[in-house]
């Protein structure tokens, strides 16, 4: 399959570098030291079980030198959809497909409005991965699973096909019954663990030790599963007991936790601003989501020149 990835971040290095090592015919669009290192020195993957370093088919951050692709895997940030799409038009004919692999709720629809609805796949990663240095990834699991799903939950040919290469390039790939249910429960986790965080300045490990803090972020996952209730989304409550029974001990931080805490844009908006405006619009009562959202907004407003000091 011809694949390319816009955006090699952690994630979409980590990606790159699996299914490039699984034979996969893999071109990366990437830019500034990762797009030199890669270009110079490949791509250099560690996991649990081993280390290897792959040279993909094209690393450019020009995608018109690329040419036509089965398969596109955007991992960028949320806020980077739009332009990412513009920038990958000259890859795609009418089979190509087009995956998302953003936090939040929104990215297959803007992407789909700038590319057609129709070559959109929905997807969710469960795992994490970590740059070293530019063009060094480490994965933090030896079963990555990742969720792909067609946006109406059909399980079509060109989905079964995308799910068996991942598959074969060591991902643990799922095709669920009901996407909505696991994008509302990713979102629940993430922008639970993250908003935390960032309120308390201190990754897990610290704030897990303050029976009131833990108390405070389940309940903030409490609320993100009634906003999702609203909306006729019934995530179960296991997720929320599965992410009390494996609150991380180790680094346990989400990008948009180390984001806001190094002055930077973050995905707020995308995330807990996203529940915060859907539970105003459903008369959900959010009081956790809605304090910490206002007292992280004057953070993020900093960061993107929007107020001043």
């Amino acid at each position: 399959m011809k694949i390319a990835i816009f955006g090699i971040g952690a994630i979409g290095g980590y990606i790159a570098g699996r299914l490039t090592n699984a034979g996969e015919e893999v071109s990366l669009i990437s830019r500034g030291e990762t797009l030199n290192v890669i270009r110079n020195s490949g791509l250099t993957i560690h996991t649990e079980n081993n280390n290897y370093n792959v040279n993909p088919i094209h690393i450019t951050d020009d995608p018109k030198e690329i040419g036509i692709v089965d398969t596109i895997i955007i991992c960028v940030k949320a806020d980077a959809v739009e332009i990412a799409s513009e920038m990958i038009k000259p890859l795609i004919d009418k089979n190509t497909i087009i995956v998302q692999t953003q936090n939040g709720l929104t990215a297959s629809q803007r992407i789909g409005q700038i590319l057609g609805k129709e070559k959109v796949l929905e997807g969710i990663c469960h795992f994490g991965a970590q740059v070293i240095s530019p063009g060094v990834v480490r994965g933090m699991a030896n079963n990555p699973k990742l969720t792909i799903a067609e946006t109406d939950n059909e399980k079509t040919k060109r989905l079964l096909s995308l799910q068996s290469t991942l598959n074969n390039a060591g991902f643990n790939a799922v095709v669920p019954e009901n996407f909505q249910v696991d994008q509302w429960a990713k979102l629940m986790a993430v922008s639970a663990l993250g908003s935390t965080g960032a309120i308390t300045r201190s990754n897990s490990p610290v704030w897990r030790q303050i029976p009131s803090v833990v108390e405070m972020w389940v309940k903030n996952m409490e609320e993100t599963r009634a906003v999702a209730k609203s909306l006729n989304i019934d995530v179960p409550y296991q997720e929320i007991q599965d992410r009390i029974d494996n609150l991380p001990q180790g680094v346990g931080s989400t990008s948009m936790h180390r984001d806001i805490a190094n002055g930077r844009p973050s995905e707020i908006e995308h995330q807990i601003g996203t529940i915060v405006r859907i539970g105003k619009e459903n008369n959900v009562s959010i009081p956790v989501n809605t304090f910490i959202y206002n007292a992280l907004l004057p953070l993020e407003k900093l960061a993107r020149g929007e107020i001043t000091e």
